[in-house]
């Protein structure tokens, strides 16, 4: 069975989810430019992704006490939570529009 090094490991997952945490500025920039109030972003979904991560975060920070690890994940769950509150902001935006109630 290969034998492999704990730590190159988890410096690699670091590693690999710090840069996730990158490819969510597309989604970020797209529900950001949405003018249909962001209706094909599924908020379950991405509620779900930062709770995760959260979690993930809380995990690496106290059971693992692996800082960057922890770091990594929370970037990621913050990720999230922007995303939401881009598309809530979204929606919330085209409801007064439909309303009357101009834009605010």
């Amino acid at each position: 069975m290969l034998e492999l090094n704990h730590d190159w490991l988890i410096a690699a997952f670091s590693v690999s989810n710090s840069v996730r945490a990158l490819f969510y500025l597309p989604q970020v920039i797209a529900v950001a430019r949405s003018v249909d109030g962001a209706r094909d972003i599924a908020l379950s979904t991405w509620w779900m992704w930062a709770a995760n991560n959260a979690l993930g975060a809380v995990y690496a920070g106290v059971v693992m006490h692996h800082r960057v690890l922890a770091i990594s994940f929370l970037l990621s769950a913050v990720a999230c939570l922007v995303i939401i509150a881009l598309a809530l902001r979204a929606r919330r935006r085209m409801n007064r529009r439909r309303n009357g109630l101009g834009v605010a």
